[in-house]
């Protein structure tokens, strides 16, 4: 297998896991739970990992570098998107704002599906997708730049 369908194929199982987590989330009754705001980010998420989905999976089909672009901007928005919704999920689940993400009606429900050890582990897997998509946006700005020092 070539180099960009690896990539393109990792990029695709990113993007379903955060697809998959998603539509779990939202079949669980999320966007009755939690207040508007955070409700609306997650459907953008949704969204922004159909799109990265969609992209990426353009990007194995063609299995050329050149289209490369736009799949890899989508997955760092998605990540980065992912990271400030899984800061809001922390933050609301400890700290002086427990459940200030959460409709009132809703707080003592969720306090059953979420234990402090899954926060955890969704904190420590959301830092590392940040950290992936610091990398790949530096990585793709030096490969935008070295063209141009090239021409000159």
């Amino acid at each position: 297998m070539s180099k960009q369908r690896t990539y393109a194929s990792l990029m695709v199982l990113g993007a379903g896991i955060l697809l998959y987590r998603t539509i779990l989330m939202i079949s669980q009754g999320a966007l009755h739970t939690l207040i508007p705001w955070v409700a609306f980010l997650l459907v953008v998420e949704l969204l922004v990992d159909l799109s990265c989905l969609v992209g990426a999976i353009s990007w194995w089909i063609k299995n050329d570098k050149k289209y490369n672009s736009v799949p890899l901007k989508l997955t760092s928005i998605a990540m980065i998107l992912h990271f400030v919704r899984m800061a809001i999920f922390v933050a609301g689940r400890s700290g002086p704002w427990i459940d200030f993400d959460l409709r009132p009606g809703n707080r003592a429900i969720n306090d059953v599906h979420w234990t402090l050890p899954w926060v955890y582990i969704a904190s420590v897997f959301s830092v590392l997708g940040l950290i992936g998509a610091i990398i790949i946006l530096t990585l793709k700005k030096k490969q935008i730049e070295q063209p141009m020092r090239h021409r000159s």
